[in-house]
Formats: structure tokens, sequence, C-alpha cells
């Protein structure tokens, strides 16, 4: 017998009660003992949360007459197109060795510099100050700077 996978269902609430939402759904699957596997309210989606289960009947039971849930769309969503939502973008993802950045927090606040090397392991770039004397190497985490400049091409 094949085993039933998963499904993502998209649950429409009141704007701003994505959380509560989210919290109430989570009591209410576990008391009734319902298979509800995960649950995923985005911060930047507002109106609407993802709830994984194997069937939308279950969810449509739970939010009945639950506040502020206001109906579960009909067309299931691919997990491909929430995923971005489960990784945060890197720090450094729009940083490039040889952009000119300025350094927006940390002991050199205030002073631009040239991008030399980037970890993205770490999230991690370093950088030589323009204003110095001598080119010292400063490590620095990727939210620390503000790119000023793209490198030339």
């Amino acid at each position: 017998m094949e085993e039933e996978s998963t499904k993502i269902f998209v649950i429409k609430t009141q704007v701003g009660q994505e959380e509560n939402v989210s919290n109430m759904l989570y009591k209410v699957a576990k008391k009734e003992n319902e298979d509800v596997v995960s649950i995923l309210a985005p911060r930047e989606l507002r109106g609407y949360i993802f709830v994984e289960s194997f069937d939308s009947d279950v969810i449509k039971k739970l939010i009945r007459h639950m506040k502020y849930a206001r109906d579960i769309l009909e067309k299931e969503v691919p997990f491909e197109e929430i995923e971005h939502f489960l990784f945060p973008p890197s720090a450094v993802a729009s940083i490039e060795e040889g952009n000119i950045i300025e350094l927006v927090s940390g002991p050199f606040k205030g002073e631009k510099a040239k991008v030399t090397r980037i970890d993205d392991a770490k999230e991690e770039i370093t950088v030589e100050l323009l204003e110095a004397m001598v080119p010292i190497p400063i490590t620095v985490r990727g939210e620390q700077v503000r790119v000023l400049r793209k490198k030339e091409e």
C-alpha cells in the first residue's frame, strides 16, 4: 500500500492575526489529536499561514469556529513555492569583492572601505578601509555594512 504524503494548504486569516491563528490551530490540533504536521506564519506574508497536513477537511474542521481564521484556499501549494520563507537570505548575498561599502556599526562606523574577501559560510566580509594610511584587513559581519557602490566592470 502506498503511503499518503502530506500537502501544504493555505489558510486566509485576518491581517495581523497570523501568529494568533497559528497558535490556536496548534493547540486545537494537539487537543483533538489531528494530523497537523507543521504550521508556518511568515512575517513578510500578511493575512496567510501555511499548514502541512494530510487532508484539507481536517483543517477546515479545525478552523471552522476559530476567531480570525477566514478560510482555507482550495488549491494546495507546492513546497518549492514556500521554501524561501524557511531559509533567511544571507547577509552577504548582495555583496561582491571590489564593492565600496560603508560600515554602519561597530568601532569603524561611518568609515568607507573596499571589500577584499567574502566568507559566505560565516556571513562575514573582509574589507580594507579607504582612509587608512596602511591597508589593514578588517573582518566584519555582513549586516554591519551597507553597499555604496558596486565594483566597476
